[in-house]
């Protein structure tokens, strides 16, 4: 929340991707199989109606975009979000801040692409959790992340709900209830993002793992996506079922897990042909 943070002195503009026609407060790209959504609304990124419709808009438009290997979400400035517009939670705008966020994570959790936050500063409120959200979340060692809207009075009914299944529900209940926090190591060691990597190393860290993907095949890391995340709430039976009929009736009708196999024995580099 924009009224609840305290200046952090890191500035590091992870990405800049051009800004496409119809957005005011995002940027947004797709350049060799990589999308990114960088949320740019100075000075601390709030998160208005009006920038989750833009970054909704954005998830949308990828959903039928096949050659997308990895979508990237990342921040100008020297926070990757401050939260929530303060003023949004005031009236109707309430009703519309809440069932916007809802539906980031509507739009998250039915992209088949895997998503990468990349943040390097303080990450508060709606976008600790927005971080948090994505399958893989790499940090720079000074980010922080906690929400502390209920100094406000208030909470959000996003992370109420992810955060139990991400951290477990004690550290959830102490970083909801207790307002306070984080830095991206303990973060990383409770499990709310992936890895923590000194300041000046994260653009170099982050650009390896983006490499990886842009070397791989779209429909494996598409499928491979739809596996885990299609099993993550079903029975480990049901799930591991689920993990099949996606291997045996999806993958394996794609020409990638040909050219993968006969790659392998051949021992050389697969030609992919993202189909």
């Amino acid at each position: 929340m924009e009224d609840l943070i305290d200046d952090d002195p890191h500035e590091t503009d992870v990405y800049a991707p051009v800004r496409e026609a119809g957005y005011r407060f995002i940027l947004f790209d797709t350049v060799q199989g990589i999308a990114r959504i960088t949320l740019n609304r100075p000075s601390a990124n709030v998160l208005s109606v009006e920038m989750l419709e833009e970054v909704n808009g954005a998830l949308e438009s990828l959903e039928y975009a096949r050659e997308v290997k990895l979508l990237v979400v990342a921040a100008t400035g020297k926070y990757f979000s401050a939260g929530f517009e303060l003023n949004d939670h005031i009236g109707d705008r309430a009703y519309l801040m809440l069932e916007g966020f809802h539906r980031v994570f509507d739009n998250l959790s039915r992209l088949d692409k895997p998503t990468l936050a990349v943040v390097a500063g303080a990450a508060l409120g709606a976008g600790s959790i927005l971080a948090a959200g994505c399958d893989m979340c790499l940090a720079a060692s000074s980010a922080r992340f906690g929400h502390p809207e209920v100094k406000a009075g208030v909470f959000n009914p996003v992370a109420a709900a992810l955060l139990p299944r991400l951290i477990g529900r004690r550290r959830a209940y102490e970083l909801l209830l207790g307002g306070a926090a984080l830095p991206a190591a303990e973060a990383e060691r409770i499990g709310l993002i992936s890895r923590a990597v000194p300041d000046e190393k994260l653009e170099a860290e982050a650009g390896a793992l983006i490499q990886r993907f842009q070397e791989s095949s779209a429909p494996v890391m598409q499928l491979l996506r739809r596996a885990v995340a299609g099993g993550l709430d079903l029975p480990l039976g049901d799930a591991i079922r689920h993990g099949e009929d996606v291997y045996l009736n999806q993958l394996m009708t794609t020409e990638d897990v040909e050219e993968g196999l006969k790659a392998v024995m051949a021992k050389r580099k697969p030609a992919w042909k993202d189909r």
